[in-house]
């Protein structure tokens, strides 16, 4: 009747394990998509029409060639402006009125 339990249990602590691992992969698979890459196509030609064509150095395509202080700048500003331009354009005249 032990074996039982015992084998019960870890196929429980296993499948426990598999979620675990499915769950941190997802995260890090989302990360990856959205954050690296929705940014850095958004924020590329934000950046290249304000540097008026001359920053990034790094073709649209190839965002996993650029250096890291590119990357970094490109995904900001392929966040920041979207996130800025939504605040600005949304209705907040009558936020909290009742």
């Amino acid at each position: 009747m032990e074996d039982i339990g015992a084998g019960l249990l870890g196929w429980l602590m296993r499948l426990m394990g598999l979620a675990a691992r499915s769950m941190v992969w997802l995260i890090v698979a989302a990360w990856e998509y959205l954050i690296v890459n929705l940014a850095w196509y958004f924020g590329w030609p934000i950046c290249r029409v304000l540097s008026i064509g001359k920053f990034p150095r790094t073709d649209i395509g190839n965002g996993d060639s650029a250096s890291l202080v590119e990357a970094v700048l490109v995904c900001v500003a392929g966040v920041a402006v979207p996130f800025t331009v939504a605040v600005l354009l949304a209705p907040w005249e009558n936020f909290g009125a009742s």
